[in-house]
């Protein structure tokens, strides 16, 4: 009898040995990475590492489809199914009386419906003109906000406001603005600045000086 208990007790021990070295030796359960996102400096606006803005003549992208950097789209960054969310691209007027040279406005919307998402880029003559557009935009905006909250964001100057029916990222960044606007309901209410502040770092590399033309060699010394 105790050698049959000590076999039992015996083959308990292998066992239980066996599966913490076969647990040992499995993959660690997968957690999804987090989504990388560009970084900026205020020097040129461009990912570090990553693939330097294409040379254009103009100080914004032509279209929204260049607006965005990084490996995800508007729908992942709204937790939305992949594709489901499409992008509609207006090109505004200049107004040099506060030295606005170029803009654009982006709307992302699901199916048919209104924009549950815009974004707005401005370029202006030089970051004090751009900062103090930021400000107006800000202050026309108080009537319908509920709460201002200064934000985080690298070298920029940014606020988030809080409306009845959306909430508002407003960015001046070197010579150019970012207005992000989020309709509420499509992401939690906890998740609604992280989500914009997101959104906003991967706009950023895309906000690029005009390409210089290169200089015109000089002829042969006569």
């Amino acid at each position: 009898m105790v050698v049959r208990v000590g076999a039992l007790v015996a083959l308990g021990v292998m066992v239980v040995v066996g599966f913490a070295l076969g647990w040992a030796s499995s993959p660690a359960s997968r957690v999804p990475p987090a989504t990388p996102v560009p970084s900026f400096t205020a020097q040129t606006g461009q990912s570090a590492g990553g693939p330097a803005v294409a040379p254009r003549a103009t100080l914004l992208p032509a279209d929204c489809a260049e607006v965005l950097t990084g490996t995800v789209d508007a729908a992942a960054l709204l937790g939305q199914p992949t594709g489901s969310v499409g992008v509609r691209t207006v090109l505004g007027v200049a107004s040099p009386s506060v030295g606005l040279l170029e803009r654009m406005s982006c709307g992302y919307q699901r199916g048919q419906g209104a924009p549950v998402l815009q974004v707005g880029l401005a370029a202006f003559r030089d970051a004090p003109a751009a900062d103090k557009q930021r400000m107006r935009n800000v202050a026309a905006e108080r009537g319908d906000t509920r709460a201002a909250t200064p934000i985080s964001l690298g070298d920029t100057r940014a606020v988030l406001l809080s409306q009845p029916t959306r909430s508002l990222l407003m960015v001046a960044y070197d010579r150019y603005t970012v207005t992000a606007s989020l309709a509420h309901g499509v992401v939690p209410d906890a998740q609604v600045g992280p989500v914009l502040a997101d959104l906003v770092r991967r706009v950023l590399p895309t906000l690029a000086p005009a390409a210089v033309p290169a200089p015109v060699p000089a002829g042969p010394a006569h």
